[in-house]
């Protein structure tokens, strides 16, 4: 593991946090810091074209250099750590994560955003650019009094406890987050408390649960179901320090409410995975990491980079998928049939299985006569699997699995039903 820490400053209130954060995690962590400060390209408007250039950009750098020479010089004293001067010239944002990569930096420490709120929508900070582009994490340090100590408070010896949350998303990015908690413990005692926040409407619906259920406390059955794959991801995390793993319910933002966990307990560092998404897809699903680095007005926040391989475990292709199967659900309305030519259309090149689904109530024989028209339809060669699922879904009594016809696959039907659905193909065996 890489024992460099990259610092970036532009000389503000929220850098020199920044570089408080960096000194402190560097003495921690046994590292060295690399304080890099970026100069913008040299301008050529009409004023400096008239004037000495090149006498005025030496002037410009060599201002810099002093200034971060002396603040590198002062950040090493106070913390007794190695701190490195580097003044690079072009787009900060860039420049910031070039140094790192040929560095093979650990992370990096950038101060949070001081500009007016509308500014920053528009054009984004430093920051938020560089969680964007990374390719190690990005620690985002909220500004904070001068002199006040980052990591005190608890003790084990003479070594100081990391207090860490990680906002755990499952399969997705979890491996990522993981391994950064694992890699804080080797360096010293860490507590890490690992949180998966769900949202009860959507569970409820994915799990099926009916009835009477209070959303604002944690669900018993979404827990059962959701802990045995995060606890796969957590148990056995090396290092020292306690190890806890908290499922609860959230509304609203994701952002928001690992903000409001991160304020209830005195947490040192908020760990959250940053997607990295960029163009109309940042726009429309956002970024927990970014989202959270702003709000988050007293703890630093990391962000890790989740790699688009590692979203919900599932590989990213760049070739055009073959599709093989096409489920179209049907309330046997109208509208709801006259999506299913379009299922045909999508496999008729290929060939494949339409899935045709309806859900009944208790009037299962009278769903299955509704449904003879939709199969009488041409299929275009497809193999048309159909299920009547009742409202207990496939769990229904006396299950049983029936090969109606050639083309046809009749699934959880009772036996009544699967009568009158085999009749529906012969019927449509006849148009042809």
């Amino acid at each position: 593991m890489s024992s460099v820490i990259v610092c970036a400053t532009d000389f503000s209130d929220q850098s020199a946090s920044a570089l408080e954060w960096a000194v402190a995690f560097a003495r921690r962590e046994g590292a060295r810091v690399d304080l890099v400060h970026v100069v913008p390209e040299p301008t050529h408007d009409r004023e400096q074209l008239a004037a000495d250039a090149a006498t005025f950009e030496a002037a410009r750098l060599g201002d810099a250099r002093d200034r971060l020479a002396a603040n590198a010089t002062a950040a090493a004293h106070a913390a007794g750590v190695t701190v490195q001067p580097h003044v690079l010239v072009g787009d900060p944002e860039v420049r910031i994560v070039e140094h790192a990569r040929l560095h093979g930096a650990r992370v990096i420490v950038v101060g949070s955003t001081a500009r007016p709120l509308l500014e920053r929508w528009v054009l984004g900070s430093v920051a938020e650019r560089t969680i964007r582009t990374a390719t190690c994490p990005v620690i985002v340090v909220p500004s904070r009094e001068r002199g006040r100590p980052w990591f005190s408070g608890r003790s084990d010896g003479s070594r100081t406890t990391l207090a860490t949350l990680v906002g755990l998303e499952g399969a997705d990015g979890g491996p990522e987050l993981v391994r950064f908690a694992a890699d804080l413990r080797r360096h010293g005692r860490c507590d890490v408390t690992f949180l998966h926040l769900y949202w009860p409407t959507e569970e409820y619906e994915r799990l099926g649960l009916r009835g009477s259920r209070n959303p604002l406390e944690v669900d018993p059955d979404v827990v059962k179901n959701l802990e045995p794959r995060l606890r796969g991801l957590v148990d056995g995390l090396p290092g020292e320090g306690s190890v806890r793993l908290d499922i609860q319910p959230a509304f609203g933002a994701a952002s928001a409410n690992l903000a409001m966990a991160a304020g209830d307990h005195a947490y040192d560092l908020v760990v959250v995975g940053s997607h990295q998404r960029h163009g109309l897809s940042r726009v429309l699903e956002g970024n927990v990491a970014e989202s959270l680095a702003r709000q988050a007005a007293q703890v630093p926040v990391a962000c890790v980079p989740v790699p688009r391989t590692a979203r919900a475990g599932v590989r990213v292709s760049t070739t055009v998928p073959r599709i093989l199967t096409v489920l179209a659900p049907t309330d046997l309305s109208d509208i709801g049939n006259a999506a299913i030519p379009h299922a045909y259309a999508l496999l008729r090149a290929t060939g494949g299985v339409v899935e045709l689904c309806f859900v009944a109530g208790e009037a299962m024989s009278d769903a299955a006569r509704e449904l003879g028209p939709v199969l009488a339809q041409d299929s275009h060669e497809c193999r048309v699997r159909v299920a009547l699922m009742q409202e207990n879904g496939l769990a229904a009594a006396d299950r049983e699995l029936e090969l109606a016809a050639e083309h046809a696959l009749l699934v959880g039907m009772r036996g009544e039903v699967a009568k009158i659905v085999q009749a529906a193909f012969a019927d449509r065996a006849n148009l042809r």
